[in-house]
C-alpha cells in the first residue's frame, strides 16, 4: 500500500492560532498541503474542532429533503402521520445519526439550527400552526411520532454508542472509560453525559472492593 500525496494534507487542531499552521511535512519528498479544515468520511473537521462548516452543510442537506416532507404533507397525497414520521427519519434523521459522534460537542446555537429544522418537519407532519411554542413542538413530537429532540437523540446515540463497545470489549472504549472513570470523583458534572451513565451503570454491577 502506497500513500497518495494527491489525496493527502494536514491540519493543526486548535483554539488557537500558532506557528505550527504552517507546518512542511512532507511524503516521498514532496510537500503536503495544509489546510484549515477536512473531510473525513462524510464529516467535515475544522481546525478549531467547533463543526460549524458541518452544522452548515447538514442544515443545508436537511432542509433540501424538508421540502419532499412539506409536499407529502399535503392532505392531497393521503399519507399519515405515521408514515410521514418514518419518512422524515428516513431522509433527514438519518442525516443527523451519521454526524452524532461530532454533534455531541457542538455549541448550544448549533444545536437549535439543528432543532429547528426537526421543528420544521413536526409542524407540516401534524398541521400544526407556524407559532405553536417549542415545548408543545416536543411534547407532539414525541407522543404523536416517536420524535425525542435532537439533542436527547445525539445523547442517546452517544451513550448506546459507548455500551456497545464495553459489551464487545472494544479497547478504544474501554480505555475512553477507564481514564473518564478514574477522573470521574474529581469532576463537578453539571449535566449527564454518556460517559458518566455508562461508569454509574458498571459501578451497580460491579462495586470496587
Amino acid at each position: 500500500m502506497k500513500i497518495s500525496v494527491e489525496k493527502s494534507c494536514s491540519v493543526v487542531f486548535s483554539r488557537y492560532k500558532k506557528e505550527s499552521d504552517n507546518l512542511n511535512l512532507k511524503i516521498y519528498g514532496y510537500r503536503i498541503v495544509s489546510q484549515k479544515e477536512i473531510k473525513f468520511l462524510g464529516i467535515k473537521f475544522d481546525s478549531k474542532l467547533n463543526f460549524n462548516i458541518q452544522v452548515d452543510e447538514i442544515k443545508e442537506r436537511c432542509n433540501n429533503r424538508l421540502n419532499i416532507i412539506k409536499i407529502l404533507s399535503n392532505k392531497k397525497w393521503g399519507l399519515n402521520q405515521n408514515t410521514l414520521g418514518n419518512l422524515y427519519k428516513s431522509l433527514v434523521g438519518s442525516i443527523l445519526d451519521y454526524s452524532f459522534p461530532c454533534l455531541n460537542s457542538i455549541s448550544e446555537n448549533n444545536i437549535k439550527k439543528l432543532q429547528a429544522i426537526q421543528n420544521t418537519a413536526v409542524r407540516s407532519i401534524l398541521k400544526s400552526k407556524y407559532d405553536t411554542p417549542s415545548n408543545i413542538v416536543y411534547h407532539e413530537a414525541f407522543n404523536k411520532l416517536k420524535l425525542l429532540t435532537v439533542s436527547n437523540r445525539l445523547f442517546e446515540l452517544s451513550e448506546r454508542y459507548v455500551g456497545t463497545g464495553l459489551s464487545r470489549s472494544i479497547p478504544l472504549v474501554e480505555r475512553l472509560v477507564k481514564e473518564y472513570k478514574e477522573g470521574f470523583e474529581s469532576r463537578y458534572i453539571e449535566y449527564p453525559t454518556p460517559l458518566c451513565n455508562c461508569y454509574l451503570t458498571i459501578s451497580s454491577f460491579f462495586p470496587e472492593t
